[in-house]
């Protein structure tokens, strides 16, 4: 990622980096190495293919604004990811585990691009990135069309994330997510998009419609005037452009949280695109993690994204601040919502005889911030209360505590009386 902000040149001192962003960049590399760690949590799997793109690559090292001391920019977290996860993999098996990935590395600014060089081949992955890297100097989406199909010649079904770190909120517009996604059957994509930005430019003019049709995202001067008019009409636009970017992605799983910026407006999401319910649980845990850097606006149980203007005080319960910030506040106002919500939810599963846990899951991950582990936690307590029914999937027998994926929830028969 390179502005004028984020400018790099050898031998001068290297741009600073805030510590929101070195949250973001945490974000990335522990879900990086989780992603390994799920897909080889069995012992049997000897070998992982895989493909990490790098949209918008920077200079390759940071100055932290704290500490002065360096930081690894996301290529180096990458590779430094990648390395941990392989040995990681293989201390949980007798033979020899390989973990094949490759990496496209793209920045677009020629002197960042030299200072990315540069910073590799003086880096502990020199060789790493000489037999497995191919740096690009130009834009991601010059880029993007022959790296997919690139990926898909080896396996349509190939493994492959993509980091694409804007700056700002122009350089990726939708059609180039649909393209990867709908190309790539196993693809993911962690986006960041600077909301507060956009929104701040936002009018009814025709510089603004023009930006818009170029991201693909369709929001009309009249919807854009009606909007404004509200009193809380950050809210409402940030809501509207949530529907928006995931109506446009294609995606079947999205995590659109906001990463918090010490400026004031200033806030972006973070954005995970997936078809893998277990994918965008794994990212949302990693928010609940890094909790003092992450924040949503919306409600704690399901249609997190549903926006009231009438009911802003109660979006989260979180004092007046309509802002849910992943905190102890955040998973008790998440259990008790579901608590409340879950149960009418499942009531049209009463016919069909339940639904397996990670169905009911995946069906409903994409409304709320909440993990499994919260799900079935809250699932459990139903249970004991006498809401629903948990049913073990190898005996077909009513049981208590935590809920196996398979086994089946279902409303009960005699419903207790159940006030939140």
């Amino acid at each position: 990622m390179s502005d004028k902000n984020h400018s790099w040149k050898i031998g001068s001192a290297l741009p600073l980096i805030r510590p929101h962003s070195l949250a973001k960049h945490r974000v990335i590399q522990q879900y990086l190495l989780r992603y390994v760690e799920t897909l080889t949590s069995n012992p049997r799997i000897d070998q992982l293919r895989l493909t990490l793109v790098d949209g918008f690559a920077g200079g390759g090292m940071y100055r932290d604004e704290l500490t002065k001391e360096d930081r690894f920019g996301s290529p180096l977290l990458m590779l430094q990811a990648m390395q941990e996860a392989q040995a990681q993999a293989r201390k949980s098996r007798t033979k020899e585990f390989k973990l094949d990935v490759e990496y496209f590395f793209i920045e677009k600014a020629p002197e960042a691009f030299e200072h990315l060089k540069s910073t590799l081949n003086d880096s502990a992955y020199k060789s790493v990135v000489a037999k497995k890297a191919e740096l690009l100097n130009d834009s991601f989406t010059n880029q993007i069309a022959r790296i997919v199909k690139h990926i898909k010649e080896q396996s349509k079904k190939r493994r492959a994330i993509f980091v694409l770190d804007q700056f700002g909120y122009i350089d990726v517009p939708m059609p180039q997510i649909r393209h990867i996604l709908s190309e790539l059957e196993n693809a993911e994509i962690i986006l960041t998009f600077a909301t507060d930005s956009l929104i701040d430019y936002l009018s009814s003019n025709e510089i603004t419609q023009r930006i818009l049709e170029k991201l693909d995202i369709p929001i009309g001067s009249d919807k854009i005037l009606t909007l404004k008019q509200q009193h809380d009409w950050r809210l409402a636009i940030q809501a509207l452009l949530h529907k928006k970017i995931h109506e446009q992605s294609n995606a079947k799983y999205y995590t659109p949280f906001f990463i918090r910026s010490p400026d004031a407006h200033r806030d972006f999401w973070l954005i995970h695109l997936s078809g893998h319910a277990k994918a965008r649980d794994v990212m949302v845990g990693l928010h609940w993690t890094e909790n003092t850097s992450f924040a949503h606006y919306g409600r704690s149980g399901l249609q997190m994204l549903g926006y009231d203007p009438g009911e802003d005080f109660r979006l989260t319960r979180q004092a007046a601040l309509p802002m849910f910030c992943f905190d102890d506040t955040a998973r008790s106002s998440t259990q008790e919502s579901l608590m409340n919500e879950l149960p009418e939810r499942l009531h049209g599963y009463g016919k069909q005889g339940g639904i397996p846990f990670f169905e009911l899951f995946a069906s409903l991950t994409n409304e709320s911030p909440a993990t499994s582990d919260i799900f079935q936690s809250v699932v459990s307590n139903l249970a004991k209360e006498g809401m629903i029914e948990i049913i073990n999937y190898r005996t077909g027998r009513g049981k208590e505590g935590i809920p196996n994926n398979l086994d089946i929830i279902k409303p009960s028969k005699q419903r207790r009386m159940f006030l939140p």
